[in-house]
Order: structure tokens, then sequence, then C-alpha cells
């Protein structure tokens, strides 16, 4: 969401094209197989196993928009609660019950083939939650889930829920404290991963069990509160939405920016290929998230040659279905698969490299025809209603 709500702030067209390219991160890392035929060099595979990564972006990226265009730069939280809410409900949910919808079938297939067994109570459990959008606490990814993106909806609407309060707070601190926090946020976030680290580290007769025992509760306490982990994340967008709009303008020019995005574009690039793994949670805290922090900042300052592309109108068009395109792309994918396994018998990454242009091209139809239409229904001011007069009792 990169358009200007509820006033007159003008939209960050690049913005909304790195979104775009965020999302095919996501459809890069579950579309492509390594160990599958036809094979890619390694350096293109290891970069598509890093795809996981840009979930981070769109966490930062979220609480960055919100700031933008709900914030002034004096705290104050801008046009009402109500519409507040009505517009990050009319953002989320049209989508998000078409995608459920289509992954329906694949869902109720992984219960009949899960082991052990799952129960009507588990799955009317986590059928309620995923309705619900609060699957992320508590998930277990062991068992048969509704559409294994979903979870970040429920991040989402943790970070909606709590932004009204957090928001204009984090406006009022003067900008040396909010600061402060963005960086304290980041060390948070990745306090939990560096105690992992820690603890796996030493050996039993080095480490006191009380030390071991805080360092391990700390480490996988919060996988079961999974919104909360990711907040660190949001936290630092919405102190860099803040900064962005103290800014009276950008700073530098827009060649010098591109020049930073370009060098921001090369670290992130060498910290996944310099790995000789996926990026471990540790590296994605310490080194990816301020990356994407200060990718977010550069675009939003303006960039040359029409944002490098992305604030172009096809970068703008894909970009604003990207939703679409990231809740729906496993089910394309997932269909494709089980065509070919009846049918076609080709290698699995050429069905996956097929399924692309179809991810795509469905995730335009439903920003077209269903997502842009059920946002404008669903925040469209609703008349109040008339109190008729009582009529007149001749008295």
């Amino acid at each position: 969401m990169t358009h200007s709500e509820p006033g007159e702030r003008p939209g960050l067209a690049a913005l909304t094209g790195l979104r775009f390219l965020a999302a095919m991160g996501v459809l890069g890392f579950h579309y492509y197989c390594g160990p599958c035929e036809p094979h890619l060099p390694a350096w293109v595979g290891h970069l598509l196993g890093a795809g996981f990564t840009t979930v981070s972006l769109f966490f930062i990226l979220s609480g960055f928009i919100l700031a933008y265009t709900y914030l002034d730069a004096t705290g104050s939280f801008r046009g009402s609660l109500t519409a507040f809410i009505r517009a990050r409900f009319a953002r989320l949910y049209p989508i998000y019950v078409v995608a459920l919808a289509v992954e329906l079938p694949f869902f109720i297939r992984s219960i009949q083939l899960t082991e052990p067994k799952a129960s009507a109570v588990e799955v009317c459990r986590h059928s309620a939650a995923t309705l619900t959008l609060t699957q992320a606490w508590g998930m277990d990814v062991s068992r048969p889930i509704w559409n294994i993106v979903a979870w970040t909806l429920s991040v989402e609407t943790f970070f909606y829920a709590v932004f009204p309060r957090l928001g204009p707070a984090l406006a009022r601190l003067r900008t040396p404290r909010l600061l402060a926090v963005a960086v304290g946020a980041w060390l948070l976030g990745l306090s939990p991963h560096a105690a992992s680290r820690v603890e796996s580290g030493w050996s039993p007769q080095d480490t006191l069990p009380l030390l071991r025992s805080v360092l391990s509760g700390w480490s996988r306490g919060l996988a079961f509160a999974i919104p909360l982990a990711r907040l660190p994340e949001f936290v630092i967008g919405v102190c860099l939405g803040i900064l962005f709009l103290r800014a009276p303008q950008p700073s530098g020019s827009p060649r010098m920016r591109t020049l930073g995005v370009l060098a921001t574009g090369s670290a992130l690039a060498g910290a996944v290929l310099l790995t000789d793994a996926p990026p471990s949670p540790l590296l994605q805290s310490a080194v990816l998230v301020p990356l994407f922090a200060l990718l977010i900042f550069l675009f939003a300052g303006g960039i040359a040659w029409r944002g490098l592309g992305l604030a172009t109108r096809g970068l703008a068009l894909l970009g604003g279905a990207s939703y679409a395109l990231y809740m729906t792309h496993g089910a394309v994918l997932n269909s494709l698969l089980a065509l070919n396994t009846r049918t076609l018998g080709l290698a699995h990454n050429t069905v996956a490299l097929l399924a692309m242009p179809f991810a795509v091209l469905l995730s335009v139809l439903l920003f077209r025809f269903i997502e842009e239409p059920a946002r404008a229904w669903l925040r469209r001011p609703r008349p109040a209603r008339s109190v008729a007069s009582p009529a007149p009792t001749g008295d």
C-alpha cells in the first residue's frame, strides 16, 4: 500500500514497485527447487534461496507507509480511528478470503495426508484462527496450515492493532530519541537469534544452568508469539517513516540516492552470496534488516531514472497486485504441479518457470477486478441513519 490516504500526501511510486520485487523474492523461494532439474547457476539458486528474507522488507515497509500516511511530525494521528480500521480491513480481507478459498482444496488434502491424523477440534481451531487472522500466535508448522504464507497477515493485523497508539507515541519523540528507539528495536530483534547462537556454542560444562535456561527461553519463546518477534521490524519502519516526514527535503540529489540504492543492493546480494547456506535468522536480523530499511528510505526520497524503473506505470500496477501475488502464488504452483503429474511429466523447475507468468497474471486480475473494487466499496463513507421524528400526537 503506497497510495495516499487519508490526506493529500503524494504516493511513493518506487516503493510500490519495490513491493513487487519483494513478492517475487518470496515467489522465487517457494518455486525454485535446488536439487530438482533443470538447475540454475549456483549463485542464482543461492539468491532465490534467500527470497524468504524479503518478508522483513514487507514488515519494515508496512511501518514506514503507515507512519507516512497516518502521522504528522508533531505526533498527531491523521483521520479517525474508525476510518483507519475500515481502511485496514479493506486492505487485507477481500484478497485474504479469496486466497483462502483458492487454497482450500490443498488444505483439505493436507488434513487427509498428515500423520498423526488431525482431529476435528484441531482443524476447527486452526480454521477459526486463520479466519480471524490470529494463527501466528502459537502456530505449529508441522501440522496442516491453511495457506502457508497467511501467517504474515496475522502479523500485519497485530501491527494494525498497535499502530494507533504506538505511532503517535513514537512521533512525539525528539529525533535523537527516535533514532535510539530504532537502533534499540534492531538490537531487540536480533537478540533472540544471538542468544540461540551463544547457547549452541557453549558446552553444558561451561554454562551455568540458569543462564542456559534464560538464553533458551528467550531464543525459543518468541517462536510461539511470532507477531511479537517481528514487531521490532515494524517499529524500525515507523521510526523511518517519521524521520522521512521530518525532513523538509530529502538529503542529496536523486543521482546520489540512486548510487546509494545500488550500493545497498550490492551489499544485500553480497551478504547473501558470501554465506554457504540460506541466510540464518541472525544474519537476517543483524545485517539484512538495516539494509532493507536503508533501501526503503532511499527509494522514498526519490531515485533517478524513474526509480530505476520501479516508478513506471507497469511496475506500479504489478506492485499494486503484489499482495494478491503473495497470497495466491502457492496455489498456482500446486495446481500446475498436480496437472503436470497427471499429464505432462515436466521437471519441477520447468513447471515453476511456467507458473510464474500465470501467477503474475492472476494477481493483476484479482487486483483490478476484486481487490480494488472491494476496497473502494468497503471504504466508502456510509450515510448516517436518520431518525424519524415522532408523529404529532395533537396534544
